[in-house]
């Protein structure tokens, strides 16, 4: 591994890391907004729902880029790049997923009354 390609590391990762981050605030934010919610009509949910989303996505697309960035030095290393691919590409998938659920509880949000929880 040489040093240039051994500090874009973290780069495979970040879909990994974002992913669940994003849903972890997501849920504690809408749960933590709940009470205000019910009081007033605020679209506080729908917005932290979307930036999160966003931020999940955005995650698996750099961990989508560092892969596409490094496919050639995949054949150039003598130690090969298989692992590191194996990891970004399930960062990626980890990355939509968690889109996929914050969006899904946006939904149900959007659904069910606040006042109701």
């Amino acid at each position: 591994m040489n040093p240039v390609s051994a500090r874009k590391i973290p780069l495979y990762w970040l879909g990994l890391a974002l992913g669940p981050a994003a849903w972890a605030i997501n849920l504690q934010g809408i749960y933590a907004i709940t009470p205000y919610a019910c009081a007033r009509s605020t679209s506080t949910t729908i917005v932290l729902s979307i930036a999160m989303a966003l931020t999940a996505a955005s995650g698996s697309w750099v961990s989508l880029r560092a892969i596409r960035r490094d496919i050639a030095a995949e054949w150039t290393e003598t130690r090969g790049g298989r692992a590191r691919n194996f990891m970004a590409w399930l960062s990626v998938g980890c990355g939509v997923l968690f889109a996929l659920v914050i969006l899904n509880q946006l939904t149900a949000a959007l659904m069910i009354s606040p006042c109701l929880r």
